[in-house]
């Protein structure tokens, strides 16, 4: 299907969307739950938000031949449409927070598959709010502060902020303790500090001080969605004889397991006869803020940056 053969509203009712797009937390309410149901949303979401955007194909050092539009850090984007924004108006400021990482250096050392029985927005919207981990997350909440962190201020298609770690912890692990090498070039705040970054439409960026992890994204149909889980080391671990990337890889796919199935419970809900759409919780901004994106992107037809977080804990209009 050609993007010139669909419509640029998306199919779902622009009263329900524009709800999600008040200008603070307290007066929004989330997408409605056709948004994550419909087969309908589904082929418009892929025909703009994923053949009509820079979307994530992998690491590039994997791909080859025509197709990869932008390398960015090490991974492949492709804009299917030829219109999107321009890639450094997509990415904007995030571009600067990643590079300390210099992921472009890193290698895999590990990968995951999953098929998840949820939306792929449902997934997003988990990894952007820490208000579900102490009741699901035992190991996470024993390495760092659920309430810790900020979000930080963006002028490119993401959210994200930070987590601290506990005292007592180097990385997120098991034991708290890290099995690699520290990151070069990371300051001292850097490495006591673990990152999230969703950049829209498809790459989770995880940033550790010893590894990065990305989820990259694929939806299958509205209720099941791909994903890839990478996890990235520097180099120099090479030279470790005892190097095994499974202290952080095992640790999160405890971790994501434990969210698959939150994701899937919320996608089993989503569906039922009494779905409508609900209030936010204050510590929901993000979540917030990537509906603006989705929402702004069903009423316009194409993905603009999200708005920034106003002093209501919402998004400013």
């Amino acid at each position: 299907m050609s993007r010139a053969a669909v419509e640029p509203i998306a199919p779902v009712d622009a009263q329900a969307i524009r709800t999600a797009l008040r200008s603070t937390l307290g007066a929004s309410r989330t997408l409605p739950p056709e948004a994550y149901l419909s087969e309908e949303v589904l082929a418009w979401e892929r025909s703009h938000f994923f053949e009509g955007s820079w979307v994530c194909l992998g690491r590039a050092e994997e791909l080859s031949g025509p197709g990869v539009v932008r390398e960015w850090h090490g991974w492949a984007f492709a804009d299917a449409s030829g219109y999107a924004l321009p890639f450094e108006e997509h990415v904007g400021n995030l571009d600067e927070l990643v590079a300390p990482w210099e992921p472009e250096r890193l290698f895999v050392a590990a990968k995951h598959e999953y098929v998840v029985n949820a939306n792929w927005k449902t997934i997003t919207e988990n990894y952007h709010e820490c208000y579900h981990c102490p009741s699901i997350h035992p190991a996470l909440c024993k390495v760092t502060p659920v309430d810790s962190g900020e979000n930080f201020p963006h002028n490119g298609c993401w959210v994200g902020g930070n987590m601290e770690l506990m005292d007592f912890a180097e990385t997120m692990s098991f034991t708290g303790r890290g099995g690699g090498v520290p990151i070069r070039g990371l300051d001292e705040k850097q490495r006591r500090e673990v990152y999230y970054y969703g950049l829209f439409p498809n790459l989770l960026i995880s940033l550790h001080p010893d590894y990065v992890m990305t989820h990259r994204m694929d939806p299958l149909t509205p209720g099941k969605t791909w994903v890839e889980c990478s996890w990235l080391f520097p180099p120099e671990v090479t030279e470790l004889a005892d190097f095994d990337p499974s202290y952080a890889s095992e640790f999160w796919d405890v971790t994501n397991r434990e969210d698959w199935a939150a994701c899937e419970s919320v996608q089993r809900g989503l569906a039922s006869r009494g779905a409508r759409q609900g209030p936010f919780a204050w510590n929901e901004d993000e979540v917030h803020l990537f509906m603006a994106i989705v929402g702004r992107g069903y009423l316009e037809g194409r993905i603009f940056p999200p708005p920034q977080a106003n002093d209501s804990g919402g998004a400013a209009s």
